[in-house]
């Protein structure tokens, strides 16, 4: 009896060290390994994570580690999302807190709906808070947005290089430049009527006001009572950028992109 004990345990920690990571942590949205969250900001980022896994049908994962050992942000993303539980379809946010990189894994569904430029437009958004060192920050904005991003390519439309997503930065751009034209095309009218005004002064004699050959032309306007428009559809098919994959360890197939902060 104590043989076989003694050969049950031995299988059951070869087949724990077999293991990339922790089961302890087997499939939840929020994995601390940094220490970098409080235990109220994981417990509401859980709920943030999982409603939007609820919604958008993907699983939607986000990871802290301090740094890495050995090997790459992008293995140890991928052999995360692999191991340890997460759906086919999904996206995982590894943030490594003093090596101070970012890595956004994708599979399945996550690789249509998250093009290379869509993670990257991810990671240029939660850039801020990553150098503030506000993880919680950047993993609630990383959730908004992955809803919206999904929702955008269950449209048949993923974000990418030909349907890009506005940031606030290029609303606040493009409000800026319009209002600028408006004011320069506004000021231009006025001194173009200004230029044209011509002030009446009293004259002191009423043979003054008597003008030989009465009317004359100076300026006249065409004005058009109808107008034609053509209008050419543009084509949904432009290409875009689309989403560069690669194999994991597990010989899954993910999409991805990181970089540094």
């Amino acid at each position: 009896m104590k043989k076989v004990l003694s050969f049950l345990m031995v299988v059951i920690i070869i087949s724990a060290l077999s293991l990339p990571f922790a089961a302890a942590e087997k499939g939840q949205p929020v994995v601390d390994d940094a220490g970098a969250l409080t235990a109220e900001q994981v417990q509401s980022l859980s709920s943030q994570l999982t409603e939007v896994s609820n919604e958008t049908g993907i699983d939607v994962v986000a990871v802290t580690i301090t740094g890495l050992e050995s090997g790459t942000m992008m293995e140890y993303a991928d052999d995360y999302y692999d191991y340890n539980g997460y759906s086919e379809d999904g996206i995982l946010l590894l943030i490594a807190t003093q090596d101070r990189k970012w890595w956004i894994s994708t599979k399945g569904y996550g690789i249509t709906a998250f093009t290379d430029w869509g993670i990257q437009y991810i990671g240029d958004e939660i850039k801020p808070e990553l150098k503030k060192g506000d993880w919680y920050g950047a993993f609630v904005k990383y959730g908004n947005l992955c809803k919206d991003f999904v929702a955008e390519a269950r449209k048949g439309k993923p974000y990418d290089t030909n349907h890009k997503i506005e940031s606030m930065t290029d609303k606040l751009f493009r409000g800026a430049v319009s209002l600028g034209i408006g004011m320069l095309i506004s000021l231009i009218v006025v001194l173009s009527i200004r230029s044209k005004y011509k002030p009446v002064r009293l004259k002191a004699e009423a043979n003054d006001y008597l003008v030989q050959g009465s009317l004359k032309l100076k300026e006249s306007y065409d004005h058009f009572l109808y107008t034609h428009v053509s209008r050419t559809e543009r084509s949904d098919n432009d290409s875009g950028g689309g989403s560069s994959t690669h194999t994991s360890s597990s010989g899954s197939s993910h999409g991805g992109g990181g970089g540094s902060f």
